[in-house]
């Protein structure tokens, strides 16, 4: 916003650069109006890491001391504002370039200072990536690109603790059923190791039930172990749909009256089709009647 062409007749066309710009432009840098720019508006701090990654530009030596004065202003600016500068980091095409300049900056510290962009994280955003067109990949977990900010920022926090997540997610003030979505994360890696113990699918599908889908597909892309890997791809594309044959009215049909009992049945039936032990309805009654027979309530 510092060039200008003229549009009066006897100069039309003629350009007006009072501040460099062009030279800026072929030069590829970036660079500030005006000394108290960051403090005028600190994001600009995302945006210039952002169009520095998009453009393939460099901020200007002035530009680049001038945020590091500005830096602990970052803590006044709301968290909405914030994130709404990430979730467009988020939309670039490698969103990773724009995060390791911001810490490179100290721009990230000032965010959490928990965040980083490391190795693993760059490898890991090449993983999400490649996973839009790849099969096994995203389509699995019925998840597209319009997915990818939210996978992005999902990665970009997997590693901090539930009270460090729980006080950026509040900060950041997303929408709620993301912020409930990332909440889950904690508690999966905590479960990670017994998915890993499990013997049966009955076993792992209990373990993975209570999660939402995009949350297990940042565990499926977070995670190195190919057993793990594999069993959270196994719930998504074939366990989670597993279901008895039987319901609730079959049941009372039986003579049964509803309450816990049925969630219990039907809960059983279910492993007993995940470990493929039944695979009929009369098989499903059969293992109704030795249940009940087992609880003493068979007729």
């Amino acid at each position: 916003n510092t060039l200008a062409i003229r549009l009066d007749p006897a100069y039309w066309g003629e350009l007006l650069d009072f501040y460099g710009g062009e030279a800026d432009l072929r030069n590829g840098v970036i660079r500030v109006l005006h000394s108290l720019s960051f403090v005028d508006d600190p994001t600009r701090m995302l945006r210039a890491a952002r169009l520095e990654s998009r453009l393939g530009f460099r901020l200007d030596p002035r530009s680049e001391q001038l945020i590091g004065d500005a830096l602990p202003l970052l803590k006044r600016v709301s968290g909405d504002r914030i994130r709404h500068e990430l979730e467009l980091i988020f939309r670039e095409a490698e969103p990773e370039r724009a995060l390791c300049r911001l810490e490179e900056l100290g721009v990230l510290e000032q965010i959490h200072p928990r965040l980083r962009c490391d190795e693993w994280l760059r490898r890991k955003y090449r993983a999400l990536r490649r996973s839009r067109s790849s099969s096994p990949g995203l389509a699995d977990w019925g998840l597209g690109d319009d997915d990818l900010p939210f996978l992005y920022l999902a990665l970009l926090v997997y590693r901090l603790t539930e009270d460090e997540l729980g006080r950026l997610l509040d900060r950041l003030n997303g929408p709620r059923a993301d912020r409930d979505a990332l909440r889950w994360l904690p508690e999966l890696k905590r479960a990670l190791p017994r998915l890993g113990k499990a013997r049966k699918a009955s076993a792992a599908a209990r373990i993975l039930r209570p999660y939402p889908a995009r949350i297990l597909a940042v565990a499926w892309v977070a995670t190195n172990r190919p057993r793990l890997r594999g069993r959270l791809l196994r719930y998504q594309t074939e366990w989670r749909a597993v279901e008895p044959e039987l319901t609730g009215d079959d049941l009372k049909e039986m003579g049964l009256k509803p309450g816990p009992l049925f969630r219990h049945l039907l809960s059983a039936l279910r492993d007993a089709r995940l470990d493929g032990k039944v695979h009929t309805r009369e098989e499903e009654v059969a293992v109704v009647r030795k249940l009940l027979a087992e609880e003493g309530l068979l007729r």
